[in-house]
This record gives C-alpha cells, sequence and structure tokens, in this order.
C-alpha cells in the first residue's frame, strides 16, 4: 500500500500538470453552437476533426513534431505539399491565438465550409482580430478530411502550365503570356547562378489585388499580407502569391533563397530578393532614394537610427532596403558566392551585425554611416 500510494503521489503532479496543459489548449479553440448544428451528424463529423486538428498542430509546437495531425489531411494535397495546410504555413502562428468555429455549411462539390475567427484579448481587455478564414471539409470514403479552400476555388479559376510554373487565375485577370515567359526565363537564371536545379513545379496564384488574392486561400481578414499589391512566397508549399503581376521576381528569389538555407538571417534574405528582384513594382535605385528621403525628412539625419530602422510606409520596408544594400555591396566586392556565405549563417544562432563584421569587416559601430554612403551611391543621389 506504501508503494502505491508513493507512486500515486510522484504521479500526481504529472497529472495535474497535463490536465492544465489540456485545458489550456481546450480554452484555445471554441465552437459557437448557436450557428452550428452538432446534432447534424455530418456537421458534427466536420467540427470533430477540425477541432482535434487544432489541437493536434498545438501539441505538436510543444512536442517540436510539425507534422502531428496531417493524418486529418486528405491524400491529394499531402502528396502535392509538405505541409498542406495553407492557412498556417501562410500565418504560422495563427493557432495560439483563440479559434472560435463561427459556422458549418455545405457548398458546392461535396464540401463543408469551416468559418472561423482567431482572436486574442490584448491587455485593456479589447478584442483584437487575427484573421478570419475558412477551411474545407468532406467525406472520402466515409471519413471526414480536411481540405484548403482553394481546392474548392481552383475550379473557378483559369490555368496556364509554363515550364516548371503552374499559374492560376481568374477570368477577369488579363493574363500575359510576355510577362509569364519573362518569369521562366528569370527562374531559369537564378538555377544557374545558385547552381540550384528546378526540381519543384512552382503553384503561382495570381489576382487583381490582395484581398481577392487571399480569397482564394480562404482568408476573409488577414494581416500577412497588408499592401494591395503585396506577394508572398511559401516555402513549405512551393507555393507563390501575388497580386502584381505574372512575372514577381522578389519571391521567386526567395524559392532559391530557402533551398540554400531555411534558417536564413531575414535581413541578408529580403536583401538578396530585392537586390535580384526588386520590390512592390521598384528596384533597388528606387528604394535607396525613398530610404534616404526619409532619413533626411523623418529622422533629420540622424545617422544613429538607421539600423534600428524597422517601419517606414507600405511601400518601402526599410529592413529589406538595407538588407539589399548589404548584399549588392557584397556582390560588387566579394562575388555571388560571398553572398550565399552571408545567406548560410542561421538566424538562430547569429545576429546580422555580428555576420557582418565577421564576413565583410564592417564593424557594428561603422554601420550606420557605412549604409547612409552606399545608401547615397545606389540612389545615385
Amino acid at each position: 500500500m506504501t508503494k502505491y500510494c508513493l507512486i500515486l503521489l510522484i504521479l500526481f503532479p504529472l497529472v495535474v500538470h497535463c490536465q492544465t496543459k489540456s485545458d489550456r489548449i481546450g480554452d484555445l479553440i471554441r465552437v459557437n453552437y448557436s450557428n452550428v448544428d452538432t446534432t447534424d451528424v455530418e456537421v458534427n463529423s466536420m467540427v470533430k476533426v477540425w477541432t482535434s486538428y487544432l489541437k493536434s498542430r498545438i501539441y505538436g509546437w510543444i512536442l517540436k513534431n510539425d507534422t502531428l495531425g496531417f493524418n486529418a489531411w486528405n491524400t491529394e494535397e499531402k502528396q502535392l505539399y509538405p505541409r498542406p495546410d495553407f492557412v498556417f504555413s501562410i500565418f504560422p502562428a495563427l493557432f495560439f491565438y483563440r479559434t472560435t468555429v463561427l459556422n458549418i455549411e455545405p457548398v458546392e462539390y461535396n464540401y463543408y465550409r469551416i468559418l472561423n475567427c482567431n482572436s486574442v484579448v490584448d491587455s485593456t481587455g479589447n478584442v483584437q482580430i487575427k484573421a478570419i478564414y475558412y477551411v474545407l471539409a468532406k467525406k472520402i470514403e466515409g471519413e471526414c478530411k480536411l481540405f484548403n479552400y482553394f481546392c474548392y476555388e481552383k475550379e473557378k479559376l483559369k490555368t496556364t502550365d509554363i515550364g516548371k510554373v503552374l499559374y492560376y487565375y481568374p477570368g477577369y485577370y488579363p493574363f500575359s503570356q510576355e510577362k509569364a515567359r519573362k518569369f521562366v526565363e528569370f527562374q531559369d537564371s537564378l538555377s544557374v547562378l545558385f547552381n540550384q536545379p528546378i526540381i519543384h513545379k512552382l503553384i503561382y496564384i495570381i489576382d487583381t489585388n490582395t484581398v481577392s488574392l487571399m480569397n482564394r486561400i480562404g482568408f476573409i481578414y488577414q494581416p500577412m499580407l497588408p499592401g494591395s499589391k503585396d506577394g508572398r512566397y511559401i516555402a513549405d508549399d512551393y507555393l507563390l502569391l501575388s497580386a502584381s503581376d505574372e512575372n514577381h521576381r522578389h519571391e521567386l528569389v526567395h524559392y532559391f533563397t530557402c533551398l540554400t538555407n531555411p534558417d536564413h538571417i531575414l535581413l541578408f534574405d529580403e536583401g538578396l530578393a530585392t537586390c535580384l528582384g526588386g520590390n512592390k513594382g521598384h528596384d533597388l535605385k528606387w528604394h535607396a532614394n525613398n530610404l534616404y528621403q526619409y532619413f533626411i525628412h523623418e529622422l533629420h539625419s540622424d545617422t544613429s537610427k538607421i539600423m534600428s530602422l524597422d517601419s517606414m510606409s507600405k511601400i518601402t520596408d526599410p529592413v529589406y532596403v538595407k538588407g539589399a544594400i548589404i548584399m549588392k555591396y557584397t556582390i560588387d566586392k566579394y562575388g555571388f558566392q560571398k553572398a550565399l556565405i552571408l545567406l548560410s549563417y542561421p538566424k538562430s544562432k547569429y545576429a546580422p551585425e555580428d555576420v557582418i563584421e565577421k564576413e565583410l569587416g564592417i564593424p557594428r559601430l561603422q554601420l550606420n554611416s557605412f549604409i547612409l554612403e552606399y545608401m547615397k551611391k545606389y540612389a545615385a543621389i
């Protein structure tokens, strides 16, 4: 009896800890039962598979298992995409905010459409909406499986297949074969430059604005692409989203940098993408001039604030411009292989200033003045 009591005493804190953790995870997932009729057998099965998947993703993060819960996804998308859930690939931290299942309704092609709202209560008690989005569920051979909302949307879209790129776009979009060919040519040139063969078929989704573009993925509201002409490359799924055009070069560069080292430092990654592919429809010269004017008029020529500046406007991101200046300087002085060396340093272990000092010989204390000097040079001021 004493032995059993000791075992219970040892296990009790662990049981309480697991229950507490389980309660916290359960608190992150709510169902609006006034709108979701779980007495309907089909609807109830959709609720179960989706809420179980959400819990699995959270447990997966705790256990450092990124694929936990993927058995809930349909076989076709699991074969097509290494990370089949587009919503969480685009917004990885989304499941850490409370998910409220608002509604479930049947739609075409035997899908059920699940409407979700993710939110958090801030320190003042106000509710902040992080995202509102759809996912799909459908019975496959008697078993409920999850689908991306794009599976529903792509049936309405046109397609053009060129080289290693499959374009999807709505009927009202004025698709340009010439721009698409230039994109494929740029893809081939980057393959040579990075010495990386193009082994994946790139899924390229285009629309005329970011809101419509993200609607294709299922988002009704999202903060990840705030501009009207934004784009995003989703490395996990070889998926390129663009509200710009068929030749979104900046995002294509990320395909190759992610193959080189997925844990790269943001400053170097976005810098190289801006250096080689521009950003938001403008080249480095335009962005360098834009940043310089901001430095003069808004920072009042205070050099000490250049490296710490992380926001400006929707058309110029200072991190991208500073990174592009560093990467162009690196390529011009040392060659492209040196740029790849900068990308090889993992962000989990190194600060960009330390890498710049080690590889380029620019001391941390001189970095602000260096950026200013080359900002003016590349802007041709």
